[in-house]
């Protein structure tokens, strides 16, 4: 069937195989860990979106509901639960709370 010198050939083949295969899949995994977006909380940009808009919240109040959005989103709640949620913490209008949960989302979750 095959002699000798052919099943070294295969044996090559099928090794070959693997290490071009594992190559490739290195190459993937290691450019989709480079390519991702990094996931840092980034609070000064979160306060510098609404503080100047928002001067009667604190920074310590915005902060404060900016870490319960990203609760809510963590817990699964969708964005019209997140802005009531907003609206009865702080007593403000469905706008303002749009806002807060669209800053805290994109800032610090």
């Amino acid at each position: 069937m095959f002699n000798r010198n052919d099943r070294r050939k295969l044996r090559f083949a099928e090794v070959d195989l693997v290490i071009r295969t594992i190559s490739v899949v290195g190459a993937l995994v290691g450019a989709a860990v480079l390519s991702a977006p990094s996931a840092a909380a980034d609070e000064a940009a979160y306060l510098a979106k609404l503080q100047d808009r928002y001067a009667f919240l604190t920074p310590q109040q915005l902060l404060a509901v900016g870490e319960r959005v990203c609760a809510a989103e963590r817990a699964g709640v969708l964005s019209p639960g997140k802005t009531t949620m907003v609206i009865n913490d702080l007593g403000v209008g469905n706008n303002t709370a749009l806002e807060i949960v669209s800053a805290a989302e994109w800032e610090l979750c």
